[in-house]
């Protein structure tokens, strides 16, 4: 589950008229409504999957390529992340704290995350990653160039599975915010590769995102 905690975002959604509410609702994503979004997040070697409402992506380690499918509109679409994006987008450091505790049966780690954007000097990014010893890394989706690519590099100096994050934000547009990240349930039963392939009579979308 994923909780942005805003402020200034829940004062703005406050403002709308019902009408507009009602048309943010309808884009499908639930944390315009303050609710928590949910993902289902698989991993099988070097390959993963998250599904978020309508939209599944598909992250392949090996091809640094991810494919996002549209369930809602049947089609599909795939992207490429270049080698060093987002190089000197974000100035960041990940230290590892060697503080233990167990976490939903998994033996975890915190590290301890800090960065600030060079778009945006004024903005630091600041918290906790408990970390799973036992579970491995997932493959994260390509993100292309941008603040996010470094992010997906800094994870890599965090062994396992991150089953806990907590970051503030200060200094943004939005205000203080507070992004909480945590897994609920965990299982290692066996996945079969059909998990990760594009469903047969998807189309092919020029679109970005699928077509969203």
């Amino acid at each position: 589950t994923l909780h942005i905690d805003s402020p200034q975002l829940k004062a703005y959604m406050d403002s709308m008229t019902p009408e507009q509410r009602a048309k943010m609702g309808r884009s499908g994503n639930p944390l315009l409504s303050g609710a928590p979004q949910v993902t289902t997040f698989y991993v099988r070697g070097g390959k993963s999957r998250a599904d978020v409402g309508p939209m599944t992506y598909v992250s392949d380690s090996a091809t640094s390529q991810t494919t996002v499918i549209n369930r809602r509109s049947h089609t599909y679409s795939t992207m490429q992340t270049p080698a060093g994006a987002g190089t000197g987008q974000v100035a960041a450091t990940v230290k590892d704290t060697g503080q233990k505790k167990v976490i939903q049966g998994h033996p975890s780690r915190r590290y301890l995350m800090s960065a600030t954007l060079a778009s945006q000097p004024g903005t630091v990014i600041q918290g906790d990653i408990w970390a799973a010893q036992d579970l491995p890394q997932p493959s994260l989706p390509a993100s292309g160039q941008g603040p996010f690519a470094v992010f997906q590099s800094l994870l890599k100096k965090v062994k396992g599975f991150p089953l806990k994050t907590i970051l503030a934000v200060t200094g943004s547009p939005l205000g203080s915010t507070t992004v909480t990240t945590s897994v609920v349930s965990v299982s290692k039963a066996p996945l079969p590769a059909s998990a990760f392939a594009i469903p047969a009579g998807y189309a092919k979308s020029t679109a970005m995102g699928g077509g969203q």
